[in-house]
């Protein structure tokens, strides 16, 4: 049996963003960017010139594992977000 042709998504597609968890995708996105930003150039050079030390590991990877950190929790609320399929 043949699919409609007009069952062929165009595009990039990306499943969930036209439903409920659209602000947790988002909301993780933002997260994602954001340590991205701030484990390159413009700002990870600010926490290398720091010499203080955070729970015995210099600043500079303190601030890569907290980073981590961050993305982890972000990972745990997105699914957390996703409400199971009524059909499963």
């Amino acid at each position: 049996m043949e699919d409609p042709p007009d069952d062929i998504p165009r595009g990039l597609v990306v499943p969930g963003l036209g439903d409920s968890r659209r602000p947790a995708l988002l909301a993780f996105l933002v997260v994602s960017i954001l340590s991205g930003l701030a484990l390159i150039w413009p700002v990870y050079p600010w926490a290398v010139d720091l010499t203080p030390y955070v729970l015995g590991l210099p600043f500079s990877f303190a601030w890569t594992v907290g980073w981590l950190i961050v993305v982890f929790i972000a990972l745990v609320l997105l699914y957390r977000a996703d409400e199971p399929d009524p059909a499963d």
